[in-house]
Formats: structure tokens, C-alpha cells, sequence
């Protein structure tokens, strides 16, 4: 996901103001939070794409330990972005809006 940093960083920006910012910010704060919720469902859809990959590898006659192996930690490492976004996008709009 190539726009996520930049998406993190509006965020953390946005977080580091004082709440209720100037008004001319709101629509700011609205495009941020429509996109790092744009973010959130892609990278929802990939963990989707992983697990259902992983689901077919165990149940494979022939396991790819390796692969398997691979996608556990995608797996994991989806699971952590896509909570780390949440929190944060959580938290932009409890503070701006």
C-alpha cells in the first residue's frame, strides 16, 4: 500500500493540533479520515486474500511449510497495520470532530 505512510503521517499531524482546530481544517480532517478509511478496507481485503490462501494451503494434500510460514507472518503484519489505523483514525475523529 504505497499512500499508508503518507496517510499515517496526515493523522499523527492532524492528532499533534489542538482540538477544534480552524474550520477550513475540518474538510482536512474529513479527507484524511475518508482515506486512511479507504486504506482500511484495502488492506482489510488483502488480509481477506491471505487468509483465504492460507486456509487452502493447510488443507492441501502437499503443505508448503515455507509459504505457509510466509503468509502467517503477512498475516500478522496485516493484523497489525490494520489495527494501528484503526486506533488512529479512532482517534483523529474522537479529537477533530
Amino acid at each position: 500500500m504505497s499512500h499508508l505512510p503518507t496517510v499515517l503521517t496526515e493523522i499523527r499531524s492532524l492528532l499533534d493540533q489542538p482540538a477544534g482546530g480552524a474550520p477550513d481544517s475540518r474538510a482536512f480532517v474529513e479527507r484524511t479520515l475518508t482515506d486512511g478509511y479507504a486504506h482500511a478496507l484495502q488492506l482489510g481485503g488483502e488480509r481477506l486474500g491471505v487468509e483465504s490462501r492460507l486456509r487452502a494451503l493447510v488443507r492441501a494434500p502437499e503443505r508448503n511449510g515455507a509459504e505457509i510460514s510466509k503468509l502467517t507472518h503477512t498475516l500478522a503484519e496485516l493484523d497489525r497495520e490494520l489495527t494501528g489505523l484503526r486506533g488512529l483514525l479512532s482517534a483523529l475523529r474522537t479529537h477533530a470532530l
